[in-house]
């Protein structure tokens, strides 16, 4: 977990990481969101709501979202960080059980007074597809 304190970040400043997709991950989110949409368990029902595009059930979009709160929870900046509001937030694209994301943020911009930072974050699929995108404003605590 980084410890980045407001003094020490700058526009242009990056982190990144990589999580793959289980179905567990997809269980647990299931039973903590109380989601039981069978486009996210049924993967004969995905296929045919899909039209054949799917190969199989598509993971929670909210789940691929809470890779955010990892970014700026553990890395920008990391154990200093409350997350304020988001300014744009898409899904561009399905991700499956058994994706292997690569989540990339960026510092786009700092507001001393309030003691903000503005982060620009990318969640790829192990095919460098971008599957979601946001930008975010993220308090920083110290």
């Amino acid at each position: 977990m980084n410890e980045f304190v407001l003094s020490e970040i700058e526009p242009g400043l990056k982190a990144s990481f990589k999580r793959t997709i289980t179905k567990e991950m997809e269980d647990a989110f299931r039973t903590i969101s109380g989601d039981e949409n069978p486009l996210h368990q049924d993967d004969v029902f995905a296929q045919e709501i899909g039209e054949g595009k799917f190969p199989g059930h598509v993971s929670f979009g909210m789940l691929t979202a809470s890779l955010y709160s990892t970014m700026a929870g553990m890395y920008l900046p990391g154990k200093y960080s409350l997350i304020h509001s988001f300014d744009e937030l898409s899904f561009l694209k399905p991700v499956f059980a058994g994706d292997e994301l690569t989540v990339e943020g960026e510092v786009i911009d700092k507001n001393e007074a309030l003691g903000l930072i503005r982060l620009k974050v990318v969640i790829k699929n192990q095919n460098q597809k971008t599957v979601s995108r946001a930008k975010m404003k993220v308090m920083v605590m110290r």
